[in-house]
């Protein structure tokens, strides 16, 4: 987690417009083995922290994307 916060922070620092891609890795099957689920619940994490400091967080379905703060925001009314 460490890593994940010092990337956050090397993004906010810099002046230009700063575009990370990442997998979602939590909406499929619980992985068989210990090293996928490893692997699965850091991405999640790291996901998670960048996404709280984010401006824009978009999950693309089928080619669509969807802004996730602004649903987030609508949603919790």
């Amino acid at each position: 987690e460490e890593l994940t916060r010092s990337l956050a922070e090397a993004a906010a620092g810099v002046r230009a417009r700063v575009i990370m891609v990442s997998n979602e890795v939590g909406m499929g099957l619980v992985p068989v083995n210990p090293l996928g689920r490893a692997y699965r619940d850091l991405a999640g994490r790291v996901n998670q922290l960048l996404a709280r400091r984010a401006e824009q967080v978009y999950l693309v379905v089928a080619g669509l994307p969807v802004e996730l703060k602004s649903l987030a925001t609508i949603l919790s009314g």
